[in-house]
């Protein structure tokens, strides 16, 4: 089954270029890239979101949040719903939010918690830094409390480990 996977994946990405390439040939206008990419980015969440529902498999419960915070958030951006800034903050938000929802969505993986909240306190503390809500160097005072919630987690992780 996974080889036929394969060959499918394979095959539809060189029709794809073949399309392109055809299309570039024919003088057709393509879409610029920066119009398309959270479009792709929303197909691949909704992808892994079918892997989900359609086949019972919670493995893809990160990728599909990920994936469709990613997609949601540039495409408010493309259509200035949201105000333009520097991006990379977004990223330890989705993260941050598909290891919250893997815990969620498969509860055996909930040591992915903590790690997911920090990422995701991080990078809303990033984005608000990003609109001058609030200084990131403010944060340096109490980056130790970053130490403690690891180690919480891990003294939790043991103690259930233990039960």
């Amino acid at each position: 089954m996974r080889e036929r996977r394969g060959s499918l994946v394979g095959g539809l990405i060189l029709v794809f270029i073949g399309l392109i390439m055809l299309a570039e040939r024919l003088n057709v206008r393509l879409p610029a890239w920066e119009d398309v990419y959270p479009y792709g980015f929303l197909l691949l969440g909704l992808a892994s979101a079918y892997r989900i529902r359609g086949r019972g498999h919670r493995d893809g419960v990160f990728g599909a949040v990920f994936f469709l915070s990613l997609g949601a958030f540039f495409l408010l951006r493309q259509y200035d719903v949201i105000p333009y800034f520097h991006s990379w903050p977004v990223f330890p938000i989705a993260v941050g939010l598909g290891l919250m929802a893997q815990c969620i969505f498969v509860p055996k993986q909930w040591g992915v918690l903590i790690p997911g909240a920090v990422l995701l306190l991080f990078g809303v503390a990033l984005l608000f830094e990003e609109f001058d809500y609030w200084y990131f160097y403010d944060l340096a005072k109490y980056w130790p409390i970053i130490l403690i919630a690891f180690g919480a987690g891990i003294l939790l992780n043991a103690r259930r480990q233990r039960a």
